[in-house]
């Protein structure tokens, strides 16, 4: 494993016990796998970025070891009783309506063009960086070389996302040494994985650039066609948790599949689960369990839900959002009591 400080002063009894740390936990997720040289090998076989870009670039990257400390105990993993309070509050509920307020022309505007409620959109915005206030403090570079060559359970995954983060800094525009973003690798107020910035930002101001750091309107555009290319559907409800849950056959199956199986609302009604209010009898839905302040409580979701989970596919984070936008007066995410 290779360990390289930015500068002498950098290293202090928190880096040396980090490091000592980190070497007691499974090799598996410290394995270097791949070396800078195989790094650079494998961008110049996947892109037509050239040598010296590619170099410049991977050869000085820093490898962080805190980061996969943070990839290992992500906030996600609380149970939702702890987690729903960081961003279910009102000072989050308050900054987002704020937000809504000063850009109603734009929100209506992503509305009109792609479908998506701007209560949804406002909550992914207000949720990932409370508006722009926090993006994160680490460079994106170091966080997904790192996580490429330091974290095999996903390694293959952060070497693809470095790889289009890459190509993403060629095509805007913009040094990659200078990119700050979160732990892994999610960058701007939008928090885009590489990969994501690729495929679903829009220069919806039409100055040329893909900005979801400063403009409001690429922002706001850019999430809003990230959920309509994942099928958001406006008129559809969200989750509804379920207070007198059957116990029989087909219930116990269903929670058992989660969200790996979609069924028809009617189906849970001939199972003697109560179809909630706004629901469809043909709407396809899944059946899965969180463990709230009342205890472990079962919910109903449905594809809206899934569209959530695209964006961040930890169900606290999909649930926190939809009661988010019910608070800012979406009534498709309201989930009963």
């Amino acid at each position: 494993m290779m360990i390289i400080f930015n500068s002498p002063q950098n290293v202090s009894f928190k880096h040396v016990f980090l490091v000592f740390a980190l070497m007691a936990l499974p090799s598996q997720l410290l394995a270097e796998k791949y070396t800078r040289d195989d790094l650079i090998q494998y961008m110049l076989d996947e892109t037509n970025l050239s040598k010296a870009y590619v170099s410049k670039y991977i050869k000085f990257a820093t490898f962080d070891a805190d980061l996969i400390r943070k990839m290992n105990t992500p906030y996600e993993a609380r149970p939702y009783a702890d987690y729903r309070p960081l961003f279910v509050n009102k000072r989050l509920k308050k900054r987002s309506q704020d937000y809504l307020a000063q850009h109603k022309d734009i929100f209506a505007a992503a509305h009109a063009k792609y479908g998506v409620a701007p209560e949804i959109v406002a909550s992914i915005l207000g949720i990932e960086t409370r508006f722009g206030q926090n993006w994160g403090r680490d460079k994106v570079l170091d966080a997904l070389f790192t996580l490429s060559t330091g974290y095999e359970r996903r390694a293959k995954f952060f070497r693809n996302e470095l790889k289009e983060f890459l190509l993403l800094c060629e095509e805007e525009g913009l040094n990659p040494q200078e990119v700050d973003g979160s732990y892994a690798g999610a960058f701007g107020v939008t928090q885009f994985i590489p990969s994501s910035f690729r495929a679903y930002a829009v220069d919806a101001n039409d100055d040329g650039k893909r900005d979801v750091w400063h403009s409001p309107q690429d922002i706001i555009f850019s999430v809003a066609n990230y959920f309509k290319r994942h099928k958001w559907t406006d008129n559809k409800m969200v989750a509804h948790w379920i207070n007198d849950l059957p116990s029989n056959a087909f219930i116990k199956q269903a929670l058992k599949d989660e969200t790996r199986k979609y069924r028809a609302m009617h189906e849970f009604e001939e199972a003697g689960i109560k179809k909630p209010k706004g629901w469809s009898s043909d709407e396809k839905v899944a059946l899965i369990e969180r463990e709230t302040k009342d205890g472990v409580r079962p919910l109903l979701v449905s594809r809206n839900f899934h569209a959530i989970t695209r964006w961040n596919r930890s169900w606290n984070y999909a649930l926190a959002v939809t009661e988010l936008a019910y608070s800012l007066g979406n009534q498709q995410c309201e989930i009963g009591s």
